[in-house]
């Protein structure tokens, strides 16, 4: 026996396997709640009800749905052309510093700023996702292990940006301390406006949504997406038919990266308003799952990101009424995703009798 590459993914297939794959996420996290003596029935339930069937919850999960949807909207697209981006964590918050440094130094009309800092982190973004897309195309450096350093570099200056430069400086009593680490407040000016009652800064919402579409367009629609579906689909065959892969590679660590870097604007100015040791959330991660699961499809993207966001809102709501811990809840994270692998494995990939 030996394994072949598909020419050709049915689509009943795929939409099994991509069942298949939630099948056996949830079965292995059963298994998980069994060995802490919970039900499997009454967590799911109970985890169902207090998401999706509360205000807060739906709101919370829309809130969650936002930086995840921009994220894997762009990451679906370079994993289309078979350029493996695993570092728009770090994509995201080059996006939200550059954002913060502006918004911390311009004082522009807030229809003005706003939309200043939105650019702004789409090109920070852009330009923290064009090294490793350069890295292979030049030097045929693998894109998993870039994009994946590139995090860690981003990480550490911004770890030593807010214990340092930016650290802010609190006074108490005419006494001047230095606090823990973290940034004054953004200016009002640079604070996205909310959905009266919620967190849902919908600006960046409205974005998401439109990146959504505009990403299934660019794949389906233009000449662009036609280069990028050849080259993710054969290289060789594309590179003999005249189409730069350089190129290829280029747009969509542009696209990816710029979106993670508006997804790090939303965060900054929608959520948290300045930065914490704490502000990641690991967004970056958790919107692999998503584009793995939703492919290119807008509506697939919508509702699998809106879905996981309440996977998220639940995994609070575990921790505190079931006094679980962090760890078991990145558990959860890990079955799914490990499940979305084996299935995406299976779809690609065939067994034969050799």
């Amino acid at each position: 026996m030996k394994l072949v590459k598909r020419v050709e993914v049915p689509k009943r297939l795929l939409i099994a396997v991509r069942i298949g794959s939630i099948a056996l996420a949830l079965i292995v996290s059963s298994i998980l709640l069994l060995t802490q003596e919970i039900n499997p029935y009454d967590f799911f339930s109970g985890l169902l009800l207090n998401v999706f069937g509360t205000n807060v919850g739906l709101t919370e999960s829309i809130v969650r749905m936002i930086p995840l949807l921009l994220i894997s909207s762009g990451l679906s697209l370079s994993f289309k052309a078979g350029f493996w981006n695993i570092g728009a964590e770090g994509q995201l918050l080059a996006g939200a510093m550059l954002g913060y440094l502006l918004a911390s130094n311009l004082d522009l009309p807030g229809p003005i700023q706003i939309p200043l800092l939105f650019i702004s982190g789409f090109l920070a973004g852009a330009a923290w996702g064009i090294i490793p897309a350069l890295l292979k195309a030049r030097l045929n450096m693998n894109d998993v292990i870039s994009t994946l350093m590139l995090y860690y570099v981003i990480y550490w200056i911004f770890q030593h940006m807010i214990h340092g430069p930016w650290k802010a400086v609190e006074t108490v009593g005419g006494l001047t301390y230095g606090g823990f680490a973290h940034t004054s407040v953004i200016p009002a000016n640079s604070q996205l406006p909310v959905i009266e009652g919620t967190r849902i800064h919908w600006p960046t919402l409205l974005i998401a949504l439109a990146s959504a579409f505009l990403v299934y367009f660019l794949l389906r629609r233009t000449t662009w997406g036609f280069e990028i579906r050849a080259v993710g689909d054969n290289p060789d065959a594309s590179r003999a038919a005249g189409i730069s892969s350089t190129k290829v590679l280029l747009i969509v660590a542009v696209i990816s990266g710029g979106l993670s870097g508006i997804a790090g604007i939303g965060e900054l100015c929608g959520i948290q308003k300045r930065f914490t040791p704490e502000f990641l959330s690991g967004y970056g991660f958790s919107a692999i799952i998503t584009a793995w699961l939703s492919g290119t499809n807008p509506i697939s993207l919508i509702i699998a990101n809106f879905l996981y966001g309440g996977l998220l809102v639940g995994g609070n709501y575990a921790m505190i009424s079931y006094k679980l811990p962090i760890g078991f809840i990145n558990l959860f994270n890990g079955a799914i995703l490990l499940s979305v692998l084996a299935g995406d494995f299976m779809v690609r990939y065939e067994l034969r009798r050799d």
